[in-house]
């Protein structure tokens, strides 16, 4: 994989990440009408709209709600963190890995998180309200460790340090701040980290050692 210089077009142009512009547009549209329709701050409201709970889940089988919490918020400022790191991260990576290896590991990194977020509160007894896209963006975060340490430490002037440091802080952030899912971040990460190495890591470290036995 070769890397390259970006510019402030990257940010603005959705051909440069025509998937996370629609990810991000599907997130905010989602939260409009929920809008219309209620308070995205009501537990309530969100939980007859799809967000996560793990007795609903367990006990009357709704398991799409893994998947619906993961494109629903609470509030504006929830939406607005959110969908910020997805759009300046989401795009990088969506030109790093691929379209489809991106919409995989996004939407499986959310899953993931959803997953062992009920698992977890099974586990402990809790019947919280989920809902956010922090599992998949945390994934998007574990995939881009995978690049940049696939692409010799750097890629698009993002290093592997600053990588591991965006996610250790994102994670601190998360632990210190009241309401936040922290298991859902970490199986989010975990699952973006796993995916990203079998689906590009692994092809990718096994096309650079080709080419440079090629080249000997």
């Amino acid at each position: 994989m070769r890397s390259v210089k970006s510019n402030k077009e990257d940010f603005i142009n959705p051909k440069n990440g025509p998937v996370t512009f629609l990810l991000v547009a599907i997130n905010i549209i989602v939260f409009l009408v929920l809008e219309l329709m209620g308070d995205t701050e009501d537990g309530t409201f969100m939980l007859l709209n799809g967000a996560m709970n793990p007795y609903l889940v367990l006990y009357n089988h709704e398991w799409y709600r893994l998947f619906t919490a993961t494109f629903m918020h609470f509030g504006i400022d929830h939406l607005a963190n959110n969908m910020l790191l997805l759009f300046l991260l989401g795009q990088i990576f969506e030109r790093a890995v691929g379209t489809t290896r991106y919409v995989g590991i996004y939407l499986g990194s959310g899953l993931a998180g959803s997953f062992l977020s009920f698992f977890y509160m099974c586990l402990v007894g809790k019947n919280d309200i989920v809902a956010g896209a922090s599992g998949a963006i945390f994934g998007i975060v574990g995939g881009m460790i995978i690049v940049v340490i696939v692409n010799k430490g750097k890629y698009s002037g993002i290093s592997t340090k600053r990588m591991i440091f965006m996610a250790l802080l994102t994670l601190y952030f998360g632990f210190a701040t009241a309401g936040t899912d922290n298991v859902g971040h970490l199986g989010g990460l975990i699952a973006g980290f796993v995916f990203t190495f079998i689906s590009y890591g692994i092809p990718t470290l096994i096309r650079n050692f080709r080419n440079k036995g090629s080249l000997a």
